[in-house]
């Protein structure tokens, strides 16, 4: 076998080594713990299951007929200060309305009982802290629900995210054994190819030095 046969044996075997190495590294994730609130798992077969954080604005438009299908509230779950004005936008061409199933105690807000579809909004400002839970009659079975927080002082929960590091969106967690396993394959195999190329190039020629 030739020399620059074996170099370019070397070389494309050290870029495999490489990606390997590469993705091995890339399947490493960020834990990190977030406070959300606790719907007390009214959401948990909604549709979409889109959250969102959205205290210190003012106003926050929640979708209605959102998600594949159309029958979806998005986002499902919103924390928001007291005082801060949702809208109620239907985007979908089917017909969906808003109903309050939960709501704290003199609350007072009646939701959107008429069928509307895509074009329409509606306004409620909340001012009553605590939690709500909504749905769309129509779709209720579908899991065309939603919950809403109002104010810092609701029942939380702890919820796990897993994240790339560079602001994506969240992935699901890669076991510590998992990483440990796929950085000693790649030290593994650099060493192998290394070897390889030195036997290659030398084969039985080769003597150390006196």
């Amino acid at each position: 076998m030739s020399d620059g046969i074996s170099r370019r044996g070397f070389v494309r075997g050290a870029a495999g080594a490489t990606a390997l190495g590469a993705g091995a590294s890339a399947s490493g994730v960020a834990a990190a713990q977030s406070e959300q609130p606790d719907f007390g798992g009214y959401i948990d077969g909604a549709k979409v299951g889109s959250y969102e954080d959205a205290r210190g604005s003012d106003s926050v438009t929640v979708a209605v007929g959102a998600g594949d299908g159309g029958v979806a509230f998005d986002p499902t779950g919103l924390w928001i200060d007291t005082g801060t004005t949702i809208t109620f936008e239907w985007v979908g061409n089917q017909s969906h309305n808003v109903l309050f199933e939960k709501m704290p105690d003199g609350a007072g807000i009646s939701g959107y009982e008429p069928l509307e579809s895509s074009g329409f909004t509606h306004e409620i400002t909340f001012e009553t802290a605590g939690i709500y839970h909504y749905y769309c009659q129509p779709h209720k079975g579908l899991g065309m629900l939603g919950a809403i927080a109002v104010g810092d002082d609701v029942p939380t929960t702890s919820v796990e995210t897993e994240s790339s590091g560079g602001g994506g969106a969240s992935r699901p967690s890669v076991p510590d054994a998992a990483k440990t396993l796929g950085v000693a394959t790649f030290i593994g195999v650099v060493s192998t190819l290394g070897l390889a190329y030195f036997f290659v190039k030398y084969g039985g020629d080769y003597s150390p030095p006196e």
